[in-house]
């Protein structure tokens, strides 16, 4: 079948090549255009190799399994703005045997899907049916990936713990590292990790630590605190603090700063201290994977 530019612009409803063009999506207009040009922009259901699905910003599934559990599903979709644009898409999810077909748009979230967040250590499958103006697209290929483990409960802290009220670091670790300092409440509540100091290696040159090339003891850094002086994580009176140092350079830990990869922490058991506005102010010392008193 034949098909003239007047018959192909009273089809789109254009009497301009150019005209035709933007109706199509083409905007900026090409500089040159064929009919050829229009007619394969025209009327096109999505094919699965014109949209992915991004989840916050990643390529979903990720190559690994540490997708949030209440993601936001995105479209990249290279006819944003124009009648090609995707619509939506049928997003067929298979797990633990059940299988779930949703009609999706962009920006929906994954508890919008599931009615809930994402198992922990859970193998899924899923792919999407897109869709646009012109109708619905062929499927895409059969993706798999797999969630975290599920994390593991924060450990108890000691009982009779002497409350202090300032907790202060030097970082005196062998390896001389750039360290990360996390903090969060675990009593009465277990609170959120939050990074609350990063802290270079504080050996000098002749492999004194903490001291500086002049033989001065250096300066501490402030961890806990009563109103967060020097950085320090601002405490409650009575609650049980967690203190976790991690160092990204460490061989196992692939670069990653986060308190809840043991490969990634230093000390070798976990650092908690109660806070006690009378207590005494304390310094301690990151070496050889602990806390240590400084020496007087």
């Amino acid at each position: 079948m034949s098909l003239s530019v007047r018959d192909f612009g009273r089809l789109v409803g254009a009497n301009k090549v150019s005209n035709m063009a933007l109706k199509l999506g083409l905007n900026p207009v090409p500089r040159r255009l064929s009919v050829r040009q229009l007619i394969l922009n025209f009327g096109l259901p999505l094919q699965p190799t014109n949209l992915r699905i991004r989840i916050q910003g990643r390529d979903f599934p990720p190559t690994s399994g540490n997708v949030s559990r209440n993601s936001q599903l995105e479209w990249d979709d290279p006819g944003r703005g124009s009648q090609r644009a995707a619509i939506a898409g049928t997003i067929h999810l298979q797990f633990r045997g059940r299988a779930k077909d949703v009609i999706a748009t962009s920006g929906v979230s994954v508890e919008n899907i599931l009615g809930g967040d994402f198992d922990f250590n859970t193998a899924y499958s899923w792919q999407v049916v897109p869709q646009n103006e012109f109708g619905q697209g062929p499927s895409s290929p059969v993706f798999t990936f797999e969630t975290e483990a599920r994390p593991p409960p924060p450990p108890t802290p000691p009982p009779n713990l002497v409350g202090i009220s300032k907790l202060s670091l030097f970082n005196c670790q062998i390896e001389r590292h750039t360290v990360f300092v996390w903090v969060r409440e675990v009593t009465p509540i277990v609170g959120p990790w939050g990074l609350v100091q990063t802290i270079p290696t504080q050996f000098n040159e002749s492999g004194q630590c903490p001291f500086d090339d002049n033989g001065i003891l250096a300066d501490s850094v402030s961890i806990l605190t009563r109103n967060g002086e020097g950085g320090g994580f601002v405490c409650t009176e009575g609650s049980v603090y967690q203190v976790s140092i991690v160092d990204p350079d460490r061989p196992t830990c692939d670069g990653r700063n986060d308190p809840t990869i043991g490969n990634c922490v230093v000390e070798d058991q976990p650092s908690f201290f109660k806070f006690n506005g009378t207590g005494d102010e304390i310094t301690v010392m990151l070496e050889d994977g602990r806390l240590s008193p400084v020496p007087s």
